[in-house]
């Protein structure tokens, strides 16, 4: 700021400052003037006003709009990009993308439909399976040997699948998996020799320049028989001769298993085929087969992080949209010894957090003996949710897929499980199948 000018300028007084301010007066009073003019109809009087005036109005609009006592209504072109709180003051309303709107728009029954990923008898379309996609909603399904006769009965039962969920005016196309791993794990062994030979486990040193071409020969013979996602491949690291994974691991070494795991994935996604390594956080050391009783693994944080999680941050690094989780109780993961299906610290905490994957998070079958036998299935579904899986596979029995239908539902409006959760692994769910060319445009 600048100091006020009270003093002397120039050595001149302030005095004679004034008498000639006075004198100039004089001067112009002298001469005659004609009557002055109402000041509204002087015309820089005028403008100046009208302008006065509209900065006014301007300002307080902008005042009543800034504490929030301006509202517009609510059918507004810009309804909801501000709303107010209690207090009067403005806050940011988040504007909601078309799949998420769309998520939001859903009726929870078919939310927790596109949860739950089924198995079913037979070779046909049965009363359980229709009642399962087109009441329940239910929007992924899982194939075993029971339901395959021949390549063109097997094209007719997806494509039948695929009509009833059609039908039902679900989201999005149904997920229909397999577990097709290339080893001891096929359950087809008539659609193509291309990923048969040689066998997972028998690779060696072959399996990084062969996994990705394998890969890419399933999804396309799957493809042909109406087959959109395998539940592989295997990267967990086998621990040796012995080990419950020695013949479906590609090896003991954790940088060769991490190598044709990635090109694996590579090999599916070039193909549009969903795919899903597993089983995280890594089941090659584990003391028991999961299928029997609940396995556990005595490593130490340092080693997994150099053999069994080594891979799975190599296949999330090159894009695998879901991982598995398997039924594994890990003391240096979680202290709390639950099973990673179950366990938000080894789901939420270290697999999405630490590790960063942001797809979607399957688990391994809930009728495995490791859970079935100790929680039950359908308290395991909401106890797998709860700690942040996206899926759960029931691939056996009608009464426990309805069961563990409801108990969500239940959970979700007692708010044990919270709706926004549910949304966010639904939108996860849709945003890659549709990735995967399943959505409906």
């Amino acid at each position: 700021m600048e100091k006020e000018n009270g003093g002397a300028r120039d050595g001149k007084s302030h005095t004679s400052q004034t008498v000639r301010r006075t004198d100039r007066y004089k001067k112009r009073s002298r001469r005659k003037r004609g009557p002055r003019k109402p000041w509204h109809r002087r015309p820089l009087y005028l403008v100046f006003a009208v302008l006065v005036l509209g900065a006014a109005i301007a300002a307080g609009a902008y005042g009543l709009w800034t504490t929030g006592n301006l509202h517009l209504p609510a059918g507004s072109a810009d309804a909801g990009a501000d709303i107010t709180n209690g207090n009067g003051a403005a806050v940011e309303e988040p504007v909601l993308t078309p799949e998420q709107q769309q998520v939001a728009d859903m009726p929870l029954k078919e939310k927790i439909g596109q949860m739950i990923m089924v198995g079913f008898e037979g070779g046909g379309i049965s009363e359980e399976i229709t009642d399962l996609i087109q009441q329940k909603y239910i929007g992924s399904v899982v194939l075993f040997e029971r339901n395959i006769e021949s390549q063109a009965q097997l094209a007719g039962l997806t494509n039948a699948l695929q009509a009833l969920a059609l039908q039902a005016e679900q989201p999005a196309r149904l997920m229909i998996a397999i577990e097709q791993e290339g080893g001891k794990t096929r359950r087809m062994e008539s659609i193509g020799p291309f990923y048969s030979e040689p066998m997972i486990g028998e690779m060696g040193e072959l399996a990084p320049q062969v996994a990705q071409q394998q890969a890419s020969f399933a999804a396309r013979d799957l493809r042909q028989v109406g087959i959109n996602t395998n539940l592989a491949p295997v990267v967990d690291v086998s621990d040796g001769w012995g080990s419950v994974m020695d013949t479906r691991s590609y090896g003991t070494d954790p940088e060769l298993v991490a190598e044709a795991g990635t090109l694996a994935v590579r090999g599916y996604n070039g193909a549009s085929t969903i795919c899903s390594p597993k089983h995280f956080p890594g089941h090659g050391s584990a003391d028991e087969d999961s299928h029997d009783g609940l396995p556990y693994v005595y490593t130490s944080r340092e080693l997994l992080d150099q053999y069994e999680l080594f891979p799975f941050r190599s296949v999330i690094a090159e894009g695998a949209p879901m991982i598995m989780v398997g039924h594994l109780v890990v003391p240096a993961l979680d202290p709390s010894e639950a099973p990673a299906t179950l366990s938000k610290t080894i789901m939420g905490d270290l697999l999405r957090r630490q590790m960063g994957f942001t797809g979607v998070i399957i688990t391994d079958d809930l009728e495995m003996g490791a859970i079935a036998d100790n929680w039950g299935v359908s308290e395991a579904a909401v106890l797998a949710i709860e700690a942040g899986a996206d899926m759960v596979i029931i691939a056996h029995t009608y009464d426990e897929q309805l069961a563990a239908y409801d108990a969500l539902l239940d959970a979700v409006r007692s708010g044990r499980i919270s709706e926004e959760q549910v949304n966010a692994s639904v939108l996860r769910i849709l945003d890659m199948k549709k990735k995967y060319r399943l959505g409906l445009s």
